[in-house]
């Protein structure tokens, strides 16, 4: 195989990778979301937005500190912009019972609710 040949190859199948991406952010969009960030809040809201530095866009946004619980107060944020690099775990509320886990491997990882987890490779660029 030739170093053209290797190329284009290599060529598709990332192609093919970044189109399931964007039908997977696609998919995730006006959905429901939890999201923990480094400093140990957690952003509950519904994702509106996305770019190519993984920053986040949620509305009707609500802060908590540690775990969402319905004892615990939190503060109504509205609309929050979430830079990617602050971000640990991801949860999307994907049907009536079931949770989508994404976790930062740059950052300490959260254990998943099932075998769902997409891995954020950083290191790309």
């Amino acid at each position: 195989m030739t170093d053209i040949e290797q190329k284009s190859l290599i060529s598709e199948k990332t192609d093919h990778h970044v189109e399931q991406a964007r039908k997977q952010i696609k998919d995730w969009l006006n959905k429901p979301m939890r999201v923990s960030i480094i400093d140990g809040r957690v952003l509950v809201g519904v994702l509106l937005c996305t770019d190519r530095d993984q920053n986040l866009i949620l509305g009707n946004c609500n802060e908590y500190i540690g775990s969402p619980s319905e004892q615990e107060e939190f503060r109504v944020l509205g609309l929050a912009l979430i830079p990617g690099q602050h971000i640990q775990s991801i949860y999307i509320e994907e049907g009536p019972s079931s949770i989508f886990s994404h976790s930062n491997p740059s950052h300490t990882s959260i254990t998943t609710t099932n075998d769902h987890m997409l891995d954020d490779d950083k290191s790309d660029g």
